[in-house]
């Protein structure tokens, strides 16, 4: 059940103006949007809420809020910290880079069957530096945003190396082995040779 305040326009939109101020000066984590497209959200229920004080009340009465200007409509691609988000973002790929676990996975992923890579997603978390490199060149700051704290990605690749090791472990191979080097014939190919060779062979 809704309380008076949350009924109340003038509330609501003084939250809004705060809601802008901080957005347009610290960002936001919105992991797809950009601080501009929600910036220009924001903006709209500010006049969405001066329009309903206006509508209900009396000239004498409008709230200290409402005499606030409306915030100006931002460019859509607007950043809040920027520079900030691209310095820990490229710290971010460096401890990436470095991190014994992510070079693991790296080095060994090639050797996993497609069934294999079904029981965990190693391409998706090897993706996650693919996709920081990426958006480093193209300087796309929304998805380096969501790396600027490393420790949110750091343990997946812990997970990862450690699903590696018991997928080797359940074949009983050694893992610095390649796969191809020990791969061994499909069971079609192994009947066309027994077909073909294998029986004569045995008299």
């Amino acid at each position: 059940m809704k309380n008076r305040q949350e009924d109340d326009p003038a509330v609501q939109l003084e939250e809004r103006f705060a809601r802008w101020d901080f957005l347009y000066q610290h960002g936001g984590s919105d992991p797809t949007w950009s601080d501009g497209v929600n910036l220009n959200l924001v903006r709209n229920h500010i006049i969405y809420y001066k329009k309903l004080i206006k509508d209900s009340c009396p000239d004498s009465v409008y709230p200290d809020i409402y005499y606030r200007d409306t915030p100006p409509e931002v460019d859509q691609n607007y950043m809040a910290r920027a520079d900030e988000i691209r310095t820990n973002a490229q710290k971010s790929l460096e401890i990436y880079q470095s991190d014994p676990h992510y070079l693991y996975c790296k080095k060994h992923a090639h050797e996993l069957t497609e069934k294999e890579l079904k029981r965990f997603p190693v391409e998706n978390v090897l993706g996650y530096v693919s996709g920081l490199e990426q958006a480093i060149a193209s300087d796309d700051l929304i998805t380096m945003r969501r790396h600027e704290d490393a420790d949110r990605y750091i343990d997946s690749f812990e997970r990862c190396e450690s699903e590696i090791r018991k997928i080797f472990s359940s074949r009983e191979l050694d893992p610095q082995m390649s796969l191809f080097s020990i791969a061994e014939p499909e069971p079609d190919d192994f009947q066309d040779d027994e077909d073909e060779g294998f029986t004569q062979n045995m008299f």
